[in-house]
């Protein structure tokens, strides 16, 4: 049975490089204009209306030329479009708005039909093709064109928005969105929850530095079914690991406890130079508090950049903690983890901005309004953690020497809104 995690992680990743659809579609390209060849088998003559000798020839000829250049220039404009969602926002978020399908269907397109093109030129000039080879050649052609004209015309509305700083939020808000709903869905990934492994176990230790980005958790489990063990896991996603730092602690027979067991286990943990957002929702409100970070340095000077990104932070925290956990998710009772306290994820997502919005009073009162927001709709346990986050962040303005009145003014509207004691609505 194939190991549906690892398939979509394996295809998350996939989708994250920009090659993968142009040779998909180059594929298809090439079989298209080689197999227009075998219609003078099955089409007779007689049926095919008059075709004039030499007009396929031209047309191929004609897209050629120009899906070369039209080609080169998308792949450049996305280029620049990638250089400046890196400078507008952070280089974190470069990768997912590589993975956007629009603009990655635009350069398969694009590329499948210049390979198409060429193909076709040089499968003609074999003299394989009959009328009816001919033919088909040329309605694949026109179908290509047609195909190129709707595809520039999403690729106009694709460049509006690439680059952006709003479109890179929305494309971290999205994958974020869809970790955290993945997460409260299947909490601890299908693990049992506990505090350690227990006694008898002995620890299995990670073979390079880096940074957990994906544990799977199924693998351990036919593992440990397999060898009649238990699992700890140590490391879980996003944390970092090194050749001392133990990924999972296994408690088996002696027997089973040999080296192509713990290269097994070792498997099961995907360790890249970075986190990444697939499994771990914590560095999507990371890579977003980055955004508005620098949105709010000196340099930048962009408040509203960081108001849309504490309004992005709270919302889909909200709508990710609002799902229910799967009652018919599978639960894997030999592999144990750690509890999670997602709790956490709210100075993780807004501390960074308060630590930089010391100096603008709009972004702080925005601020306050929606942590209110999450404290009213979140679960239990956010409340605390939201105005424990108020206070931490009020203290820190008043250190610093924030303007007396700007922290006046703070800490009326958070009494105001109960997050601070002695307020309250």
């Amino acid at each position: 049975m194939p190991d549906i995690d690892r398939l979509r992680f394996l295809w998350q990743r996939l989708r994250q490089h920009l090659w993968w659809q142009p040779a998909i579609w180059s594929l298809a390209a090439v079989l298209a204009a080689l197999g227009s060849a075998l219609a003078d088998a099955w089409v007779p003559v007689e049926w095919l209306p008059p075709l004039q000798e030499g007009l396929v020839s031209d047309l191929l000829r004609i897209m050629a030329t120009s899906m070369l250049a039209v080609s080169t220039f998308s792949l450049s404009v996305l280029a620049s479009a990638y250089a400046s969602a890196a400078n507008a926002g952070t280089p974190r978020a470069t990768r997912l708005v590589v993975a956007d399908p629009q603009s990655q269907r635009a350069v398969a397109v694009f590329m499948a039909s210049f390979i198409f093109a060429i193909v076709g030129v040089v499968a003609m000039g074999t003299g394989r093709y009959g009328p009816a080879g001919r033919m088909a050649l040329f309605v694949c052609a026109v179908v290509v064109l047609a195909w190129v004209v709707v595809a520039f015309m999403r690729y106009i509305d694709v460049l509006s928005r690439i680059g952006r700083v709003s479109h890179t939020i929305a494309t971290v808000e999205r994958a974020t969105l869809a970790a955290l709903q993945q997460a409260v869905r299947r909490p601890l990934a299908g693990a049992v929850m506990a505090a350690s492994a227990g006694a008898g176990a002995r620890p299995v230790m990670a073979q390079w530095t880096g940074h957990v980005q994906f544990v799977d958790v199924e693998a351990l489990q036919h593992l440990a079914q397999r060898l009649d063990a238990q699992v700890h896991i140590a490391a879980p996603v996003g944390d970092l690991v090194h050749p001392s730092a133990p990924l999972a602690w296994l408690r088996a027979p002696d027997a089973a406890d040999d080296e192509a067991t713990l290269a097994e286990l070792r498997r099961a943990f995907v360790i890249g130079p970075e986190r990444s957002i697939e499994q771990d929702a914590a560095y999507g409100l990371i890579v977003l508090a980055e955004i508005a970070e620098r949105a709010l340095s000196p340099s930048v000077n962009d408040p509203g950049t960081a108001i849309a990104v504490i309004g992005s932070q709270a919302r889909l925290m909200i709508a990710g903690l609002a799902e229910v956990p799967d009652s018919g998710a599978p639960r894997y009772d030999r592999v144990s983890t750690p509890a999670s306290r997602p709790e956490a994820l709210v100075a993780l997502a807004f501390e960074p901005i308060a630590r930089c919005a010391t100096r603008q009073t709009e972004v702080m009162v925005q601020l306050l309004h929606h942590l209110d927001a999450l404290c009213r709709n979140a679960p239990s346990g956010f409340g605390a953690a939201g105005r424990d986050l108020v206070q931490r962040v009020l203290a820190r303005a008043e250190r610093g020497g924030a303007d007396q009145e700007d922290l006046a003014r703070w800490q009326e509207e958070a009494r105001r809104l109960g997050l601070l004691d002695g307020g309250g609505q």
